[in-house]
């Protein structure tokens, strides 16, 4: 077994990594898990990348590029100069296939020879393959704009950017979780990302991205909030089209003559007809006391990527590292943001650079930092994207708009890491993470689409509620980005009115699920899991706070393949919900903590009270506390003063232990040794709302 280390909560915990025939969690088995949405991380370790494919020796020099493969939405041209007919629509034919590859996108580098030589072109030869390259996006409805320009052997070779345009139920839709430490800048940069207007020092931007009045008073974030930037097929962003063509500083110079950046600014609707991609930026909490808000957003909202802002002032933080730890662990892609870089001394911010770059270096992280500070880091960038351990570095001030223009570049390069289309033919399913009511509307629960269409007037089964029951809902509208519509597809945030429920009988963990699925809440579940920290050890009866996707509940340990457990040790381990069953399927990725101690696991298995009895899935803890004195057992003994008892007809006599699978009556339930399993029979309505939970 080889020893590594994984970084969490500023705790270094070593990691066993084990083969899959031994039973245990490992990176291959965490791959290899069913109900692919519910674990969207795939690594990418077998592209054919090296380290050095990442880290040049001089990236300005570069005068190679990799050698040009068949698959995939890249594609290298040396000339593009008056084709003739025939080639042009074998060109046409050969663009339409790397489109189709990168999902409407593609990327084409003209200058560079098939073997990835930088050869160049003259102003001429370039200007003409452009123009070349413009008619052929045009013929397939798409456009091409210029991302990079650089110097080749011979002359400029330029990257350029060819995206479709797509309907309004098509558009690319990518999650990005924004989190980090308190005080690092997190809403500031939303609210400048999505509004334009830089901010003024004291939290001007970050108005619009707050939800409560304390969050406006205080500054913090206490709530998980949604806000959305647009790109359209030349990579501007539709939120502010009056800033289009501008630089930040430009934008800088030009803000004492705007009297209201929000009155210029789009709404979510105009957003959404002008755009072919959209982000979709969730606010994570960063103080240490909504910590259970933040791992809820990471693993509720199922996020394509993980935007870790550190500030430059105040170095790599305890917090930081839990956020860093909580990426690594749910295999969620990251970029960095060193924020504030305009109020931060120089050897302060160096130190910063050095902390979280050493960090990324780690064993048990095996990341790749790459700081990005010109163009030709950026092509590097987007070479390597699709890579996992391939973690991009931007440094920026959200007042000054240094680095601004690099990070937006960046974020119109993305592509979805969760392929969604997958779950489109199954059953409809909703995780719902908030609801609230409207007057004149009625009671309406927001959430994440993991599965299936769902469509107004459909009928839906929700639940579970305290009992494990679903009940029959009707869909009375849809809302989806601020606007009505008729359904809503696979990666969707949306909301959905339901026709006369109340409000009372929902709650955060709960689901809408197709009535054909046939859902069933489970008390109990066995998950593979390893302990990222822990002070001691673990052992049965140890009771873990359980977050998966939205739903978080106390879950008691009844059963487990070792005797304990201690920090970087997995295994198999059956646990029970206190309060009441949750709907919860095999490959959900689970998160457990308590206090300082913190894991993760892949559920493998799931059951209901009726199959826990009937098949004894935990035959150490049953038969322990289910043991019942036999005949044998409570006989009186001949040396005891009572030996002479009364004669009288013999006592039936229960048996000892559960047999698994045997068909035989229920043992006797006796008042002072009740089966564990019993006494949540009747769950107690004021428990299991508990607000504790």
């Amino acid at each position: 077994m080889a020893a590594t280390e994984t970084l969490l909560g500023g705790k270094l915990a070593k990691e066993m990594s084990v083969s899959e025939s031994s039973g245990k969690l490992d990176e291959k088995t965490t791959r290899c898990v069913p109900t692919s949405h519910y674990v969207p991380r795939t690594t990418t370790e077998s592209s054919g990348c090296s380290d050095t494919t990442f880290l040049g020796d001089s990236i300005e020099s570069l005068q190679h590029l990799e050698q040009e493969v068949e698959e995939g939405n890249v594609e290298y041209k040396l000339m593009l100069v008056n084709p003739s007919p025939e080639r042009l629509v074998r060109l046409i034919s050969q663009l339409k296939w790397r489109l189709s590859e990168g999902d409407g996108e593609a990327i084409y580098e003209l200058g560079v020879e098939d073997n990835g030589y930088l050869y160049g072109l003259t102003d001429e030869q370039m200007s003409a393959s452009l123009a070349t390259l413009t008619a052929m996006a045009k013929d397939l409805q798409a456009e091409a704009s210029i991302l990079t320009t650089r110097h080749g052997k011979h002359g400029k070779v330029c990257q350029v950017l060819v995206r479709q345009m797509r309907d309004a139920d098509k558009i690319r839709n990518i999650r990005v979780a924004v989190c980090g430490n308190v005080d690092s800048g997190k809403s500031t940069l939303i609210g400048v990302l999505t509004t334009g207007e830089l901010d003024n020092g004291r939290g001007r931007a970050r108005v619009n991205v707050f939800v409560h009045k304390h969050e406006v008073e205080c500054g913090r974030t206490s709530a998980v909030s949604e806000q959305i930037v647009g790109f359209d097929t030349k990579g501007n962003v539709t939120n502010y089209t009056f800033l289009h063509g501008s630089t930040w500083s430009e934008i800088a110079d030009r803000s004492c003559k705007i009297l209201s950046f929000f009155d210029l600014a789009s709404t979510w609707s105009e957003i959404t007809d002008r755009s072919c991609k959209i982000l979709s930026f969730f606010d994570l909490a960063g103080h240490e006391k909504y910590l259970k808000t933040t791992i809820g957003g990471m693993t509720g909202h199922l996020p394509d990527y993980c935007m870790l802002l550190i500030g430059a002032n105040m170095g790599v933080t305890r917090m930081t590292k839990e956020h860093l730890g909580l990426a690594l662990a749910l295999r969620i892609p990251l970029i960095v943001v060193i924020t504030k870089i305009d109020m931060c001394p120089e050897h302060v911010y160096k130190e910063t650079v050095a902390t979280i770059t050493r960090l990324l270096k780690l064993r048990g992280v095996r990341k790749l930092p790459f700081l990005v500070k010109d163009e030709d880091n950026l092509a590097t960038c987007l070479k390597n994207i699709e890579n996992d351990r391939f973690v991009p570095m931007f440094e920026l001030s959200s007042v000054t708009g240094d680095g601004l223009d690099l990070l937006r570049k960046h974020l119109n390069f993305l592509t979805p890491r969760i392929q969604w289309s997958e779950s489109e033919d199954e059953y409809g399913e909703l995780l719902i993470d908030s609801n609230f009511f409207v007057t004149g509307v009625g009671t309406v629960v927001a959430g994440t689409v993991t599965a299936g269409i769902i469509e107004t007037g459909q009928k839906m089964l929700m639940g579970p509620d305290g009992n494990g029951r679903f009940r029959m809902v009707q869909i009375k509208s849809i809302h989806k980005r601020r606007q009505p519509v008729k359904s809503v597809a696979p990666g969707d945030s949306a909301g959905l009115c339901l026709k006369k429920v109340k409000r009372s009988m929902i709650r955060k963990g709960m689901v809408l699920v197709h009535p054909d699925a046939r859902p069933t809440a489970s008390w109990s579940f066995k998950a593979r899991i390893r302990v990222l920290y822990h002070s001691t050890t673990i052992q049965l009866k140890y009771q873990p706070v359980i977050q998966c996707l939205t739903m978080r509940q106390t879950a008691e340990i009844v059963a487990m393949d070792r005797e304990v457990l201690r920090t970087g040790d997995t295994a198999l381990v059956s646990f029970r919900f206190v309060y009441r069953p949750e709907f919860i399927k095999p490959g959900m990725r689970l998160v457990f903590r308590e206090g300082r101690c913190k894991g993760i696991g892949i559920v493998d298995s799931c059951y209901t009270d009726k199959e826990l009895r009937e098949e004894t899935l935990f035959p150490r803890r049953l038969a322990t506390r289910a043991t019942v004195p036999s005949a044998a057992s409570t006989e009186p003994s001949c040396s005891s003063p009572h030996a002479a008892a009364a004669p009288g007809p013999a006592a039936p006599q229960p048996s000892k232990t559960i047999a698994s699978g045997a068909a035989q009556a229920p043992p006797i339930r006796v008042r002072s040794q009740r089966l564990p399993l019993d006494e949540f029979d009747k769950p107690d309505r004021k428990r299991m709302y508990s607000s504790n939970m």
